[in-house]
């Protein structure tokens, strides 16, 4: 096996000094471009990429081990890289943010939406309902309790089932949006 140019900079790295992360960033660039390229090009920015790089760098230094040798650090650096760029194409497309993508960012909601209609306003309650009818009612019976929950004539249980607990937030989220399209619409 051909010498390690980085062994010097891992072994001070692993000392503490920190002139020796800015080296081995430096010196593996290519590396993370790469990875990059091959693997997150046009799901990630570069930016958020190569902050996601540095803590796989720091980690990698942290566990590689300098006495067993059976590898270069730029092959198991680069390994490092390519399960992480796995792992985040792994959770963008899980269920559970293809979901969440799809939601209104509480941020960018103008004014604030309330699950429960204040029943004493008539204007109000007008809105509800009306926004209820307008909501797609599937012939499931886990939407039809989110809906009653939602609107408070069944009382929300202490432990819900993880599909109870998403289908309760899908319905929320569709009551939210169209309440928020029907407030607007005024």
């Amino acid at each position: 096996m051909r010498k390690d140019a980085l062994m010097p900079a891992v072994r001070a790295a692993k000392q503490g000094h920190e002139c020796a992360y800015h080296y081995l960033k430096r010196e593996t660039r290519g590396l993370v471009k790469r990875v990059y390229d091959d693997h997150l090009s046009g799901r990630a920015r570069f930016d958020d990429w190569e902050s996601e790089a540095l803590i796989v760098l720091i980690n990698s230094v942290r566990c590689f081990v300098l006495l067993e040798q059976r590898a270069r650090f730029s092959t198991y650096y680069m390994q490092a890289l390519i399960n992480k760029a796995t792992d985040l194409k792994r959770r963008a497309l899980s269920k559970k943010e293809q979901f969440n993508s799809q939601l209104l960012p509480y941020e960018l909601l103008t004014c604030e939406v309330e699950s429960k209609a204040d029943l004493d306003n008539p204007e109000e309650l007008l809105i509800a309902k009306e926004a209820l009818r307008s909501i797609h009612i599937r012939k499931n019976t886990r939407y039809a309790k989110g809906i009653l929950t939602l609107v408070g004539v069944k009382p929300l249980s202490r432990c819900l089932k993880k599909q109870d607990k998403r289908q309760l937030e899908q319905v929320q989220y569709r009551f939210k949006k169209l309440l928020q399209d029907a407030l607007d619409y005024d």
